[in-house]
């Protein structure tokens, strides 16, 4: 295994404009590392055999139809399974998946953004120090046979323990679970599970801190929990948003290590019952986050309150943003995303943008003032179907004391049009505290 010192990036066939981009970054990195550049795929395959890679970045250019035989080959050529990334023109935004498919671990619309391409780069750096530091924790890499087989081991382990509580009648089926990741995070309890991922409370043997980690059921989801990261390190300044301690490896999939928030959610609190202060001083550091988040381009995309946590000493913390949406970059896709209730018009038709933040935090604010939803049925179809159609009950409906500016804020958040919304969370924080100036003082959501 290569020393630190010898570790490199290889680019290939990267044009100079994008090549020196990445060589500022790699000077701004907290450790020494080189860069290897080949202008053809042959010229690259001998620098990539050897040890310390940390990542492969392959420019295509718009005469290359098939450049995923180039991603197969460099995958099968590489010595560790090192993150490889692909920065491709405008037309070619039809053959991500083909690129994906062929092995590689995130792409790139060129041109390079100044805002948002820098933690996304060194998102996938970290992922390939991890590698690493994985390879030298284990030994040398294992054969392609060998690899083969503890995939099916792990594709057949499912079927394995469903087989063994069929031939034992009622008796519990063996589970073999991981109790470290990375070397260091030790399992201490899972704390949830959901479509794409568990989430584990877990604790750093070498330095005695706890955090969580959300781990992905298969690394076909790698891409997406490696935008998430560089989502969370554009997020580092914020106090309001949940941090990332770290990206890790484990079992070729990308685990994020994040800060472990200790609180109640603000769905808990409103069951209980929350003091005017508590509820205007959430309000405005939800905003916070969220406009810290819109200035950068980014969306969550799943504001509710089970996604926000008030920790012990009052602060609040926006989690999961595993939905959300980095604007700088183009995007072939339009998912329906999000959490019915909270859930914008546009964002039920599958166009979501910053304005359906705003109309999120449109419904928490009516619910804050109210104590109701503003829209709500148990039947999923016809929820949507008011979300898209019925108008919400003004809230001095239901609480007569409640003051028309207030309540003409928050109407305007829940306009169906988002352009006549407040179009970011910076418009909707900016004239939340013109229209009710003392707004975080306890008079105003009594």
């Amino acid at each position: 295994m290569a020393p630190l010192s010898s570790y490199r990036i290889v680019l290939v066939g990267v044009r100079e404009t994008e090549a020196e981009t990445i060589q500022r970054l790699v000077s701004e990195c907290d450790f020494q590392m080189g860069i290897s550049a080949a202008a053809s795929l042959d010229e690259s395959l001998p620098l990539i055999e050897g040890p310390g890679v940390l990542l492969v970045v392959l420019q295509v250019g718009p005469e290359r139809k098939r450049a995923d035989q180039d991603v197969r080959r460099l995958r099968k050529a590489m010595k560790y399974p090192s993150p490889i990334l692909v920065l491709l023109p405008s037309e070619q935004t039809g053959q991500i998946q083909h690129y994906l498919r062929a092995g590689a671990n995130e792409y790139w619309i060129l041109p390079l953004d100044p805002n948002a391409f820098p933690p996304r780069f060194l998102v996938l750096l970290e992922w390939g120090q991890t590698t690493l530091e994985d390879a030298v924790r284990e030994g040398e890499p294992r054969s392609w046979p060998r690899q083969i087989s503890d995939r099916l081991s792990g594709w057949g382990k499912p079927i394995l323990q469903r087989l063994a509580a069929l031939g034992h009648g009622k008796s519990r089926p063996i589970i073999v679970e991981q109790s470290t990741l990375a070397g260091k995070w030790e399992k201490l309890r899972r704390l949830g599970f959901g479509s794409y991922s568990e989430v584990w409370l877990v604790r750093d043997n070498t330095a005695d801190r706890i955090a969580v980690a959300k781990i992905p059921h298969t690394s076909k989801t790698n891409t997406k929990f490696l935008r998430e990261a560089a989502i969370l390190r554009r997020l580092a300044n914020q106090p309001n948003a949940v941090q990332l301690v770290e990206v890790v490896k484990e079992e070729a999939k990308v685990i994020l290590i994040q800060e472990y928030v200790d609180g109640l959610t603000l769905q808990d609190l409103l069951n209980k019952g929350m003091e005017p202060v508590m509820k205007e001083k959430a309000f405005l550091e939800l905003l916070e986050v969220l406009s810290y988040a819109h200035d950068q381009k980014i969306m969550h995309r799943d504001v509710k309150p089970e996604n926000i946590i008030i920790t012990h000493q009052g602060v609040l913390k926006l989690l999961d943003f595993g939905t959300g949406k980095d604007l700088t970059r183009r995007s072939i896709s339009n998912t329906i995303i999000g959490s019915r209730p909270y859930m914008a018009p546009e964002q039920i038709m599958g166009n979501s943008r910053l304005a359906s933040d705003v109309w999120a935090s449109g419904v928490i604010l009516y619910a804050l003032a109210t104590e109701c939803l503003p829209f709500y049925d148990d039947n999923e179809k016809q929820l949507m179907d008011i979300i898209l159609e019925a108008a919400p009950e003004r809230p001095r409906n239901l609480d007569p004391e409640l003051s028309e500016a207030l309540e003409a804020v928050i109407l305007r958040c829940l306009q169906k049009d988002w352009t006549q919304r407040y179009w970011t969370a910076t418009e909707l924080r900016e004239d939340l505290l013109r229209q009710c100036p003392t707004f975080g003082d306890g008079t105003w959501l009594r």
